[in-house]
């Protein structure tokens, strides 16, 4: 079949004589000549050109809506365009284009469009992400054609030693509201930063679902790159500073790295003399550090763990805590030599089963404003005998003045215990070796524990402990068989918070009760409290006065009773 068999340039009687030459039929007699019986198109849609001669005038109809003719009338000879839209099947379809002369003389010309195939398909099949970047910048997005709903499935590489789900598909959002013409849509995966130094491959399948099926699988290929490899030296710890630095995303002035580590803000570093030096090999290693006022969802990067001989940490002031539920992670626990370690306002909801190996070293532990419904089980005098110093102040998520609101944060309001019902804070009384124990601002309501000798364990002062304490200064609580709980007590706070009842004597009583701070540290609750029974919070008993206190321990009066200067 002849596709082009005149143009527009040439004469009319040129081209009659081509129509002639090519149709002997009636309607070519008649004056009525188009260059195509048959017009084939793919599913995306196209324009085509028809070529039309008439003697006479002559108008023209199509069947479908799906393509137009334009002009659809005409005399002499006249180019028309049809123009045919993307279908919105999966199956061929088709069309006619009716000419029609005044004379009764027509034409009929098929239009036939391929549909769509069912499929899936990514722009990319391969993507590089890098091993590690800030907490707003770990994700990548991809662009993904489809004309039929889909999951997402992904397979890690069984070698992958992290042996973890690194990547998180955000939510899909595809409108398939065109039939089966592909839309195209932007997928996005969050993802975990890789801690070891080698590349790591996860293969993401898009399958498609309710019954389709597709020809060519949809699979991308991502590759995430090596961590940075840290070495057991000094240059590893340098390293691992910096890159915890990063991944914290601090606020704080970045370390100068052209200067020596020893001269780095909040950085400290054994020295051949230090006492309590863990090893020779420890001499210029990371002996402490600090980071402060960052911005991370994260548990401690676990680059944590190369700073093998760190006696000290302090990880402090994180962002919108009040919104966060993180996890600690295990990492920070392979530290053997770790004394002291802050984790103030990070948004921890937890502390992973590993922690008590740090039950060794452990001396000071401040976890103080941060999200925990609960004193965390583990921390207990046999697990870390060592401990001296636990601080949880202003573990608050929200504030609220009244706990019969409590139930309305879905999340809690942070340390809300009863010890009515809870015993966490009878476990801590318990622990005789602490010397701080503060807990002030949470929302610990009940009555203070009492105890009585004999029970859980707990003994009476002996003369050796007064004699010990420095002679008769404490002789009362040995003559009057007083419990002996926390005997090393050097600072108790346990204020702002929403207990009611009495205070027990062996509080009231306690050796060191006026290095407390009482009036400030211990007898003020909230302000205007209420607890989960609507009772205004307070202290049946408080003293008016420490006079009961001189009495009992006369030697004491010298040493905290308040003496006005009187001038003339």
């Amino acid at each position: 079949m002849i596709r082009h068999f005149f143009k527009i340039t040439l004469g009319v009687v040129a081209l009659m004589s081509v129509f002639v030459s090519c149709d002997d039929s009636e309607d070519a007699i008649k004056g009525l000549m188009v260059d195509k019986e048959e017009i084939t198109v793919g599913a995306e849609g196209a324009t085509e050109k028809l070529f039309v001669e008439s003697g006479e005038k002559w108008v023209a109809t199509t069947t479908e809506p799906w393509l137009m003719l334009s002009p659809a009338n005409g005399e002499g000879v006249c180019e028309c365009s049809v123009v045919i839209d993307s279908s919105l099947v999966n199956d061929l379809r088709t069309a006619t284009i009716r000419f029609c002369c005044m004379s009764g003389a027509t034409k009929n010309v098929t239009v036939r469009q391929t549909g769509y195939g069912k499929m899936i398909r990514f722009e990319e099949p391969e993507i590089e992400i890098e091993a590690s970047a800030k907490t707003d910048e770990r994700y990548f997005e991809t662009e993904v054609t489809t004309n039929v709903p889909f999951e997402v499935k992904i397979e890690y590489d069984e070698n992958d030693e992290n042996d973890e789900e690194w990547l998180t598909p955000g939510k899909i959002n595809v409108e398939l509201d065109r039939g089966a013409r592909p839309r195209t849509t932007k997928l996005r995966f969050d993802w975990k930063m890789n801690t070891l130094p080698e590349p790591r491959v996860a293969k993401i399948y898009l399958q498609p679902t309710g019954g389709n099926e597709i020809e060519t699988p949809a699979v991308l290929t991502l590759t995430q790159k090596a961590a940075i490899k840290i070495e057991d030296n000094r240059e590893g710890d340098s390293l691992a500073l910096l890159t915890i630095f990063e991944r914290l995303n601090s606020m704080a002035d970045p370390w100068d790295t052209s200067e020596n580590m020893r001269n780095w803000n909040n950085v400290t570093l054994w020295e051949a003399n230090d006492s309590g030096l863990p090893a020779p090999e420890a001499v210029g290693r990371v002996r402490s550090a600090s980071f402060l006022m960052f911005r991370t969802e994260e548990s401690i990067p676990q680059e944590v763990r190369y700073l093998k001989y760190a006696e000290s940490l302090d990880f402090s002031s994180n962002t919108n805590t009040m919104l966060l539920s993180i996890e600690l992670g295990p990492e920070i626990c392979e530290l053997d030599y770790l004394k002291e370690l802050t984790l103030f306002s990070y948004g921890l909801i937890t502390l992973p089963e590993e922690f008590v190996k740090l039950g060794n070293s452990l001396e000071y532990l401040d976890i103080s404003a941060n999200n925990f419904n609960d004193i965390p089980q583990m921390l207990t005098p046999e697990d870390f005998p060592k401990l001296k110093k636990l601080r949880m102040v202003a573990s608050r998520r929200w504030t609220t003045s009244d706990l019969r609101k409590a139930d309305q944060y879905e999340d809690g309001l942070g340390l809300h215990i009863n010890t009515l019902s809870n015993n966490s804070l009878r476990r801590l009384f318990l622990w005789e070796n602490l010397e701080e124990l503060s807990l002030s601002n949470c929302y610990i309501e009940g009555e203070v524990p009492d105890f009585k000798v004999g029970e859980e364990g707990v003994v009476a002062y002996t003369q050796a402990d007064v004699d010990a304490f420095g002679g008769d200064t404490i002789q009362y609580l040995a003559d009057n068989n007083c419990p002996k709980i926390l005997p090393n007590m050097k600072h108790l706070a346990i204020n702002l918070n929403f207990f009611t009842g009495n205070l027990p004597d062996w509080l009231l009583y306690h050796p060191y009760l006026l290095m407390w701070y009482p009036d400030l540290l211990v007898f003020n609750q909230q302000e205007s409290g209420r607890n989960t029974d609507g009772e205004l919070v307070r202290f049946d008993n408080v003293p008016s006065s420490f006079d009961y206190y001189y009495s009992v321990f006369p030697g004491t009066r010298e040493k905290y009773e308040f003496k006005e200067e009187i001038t003339e």
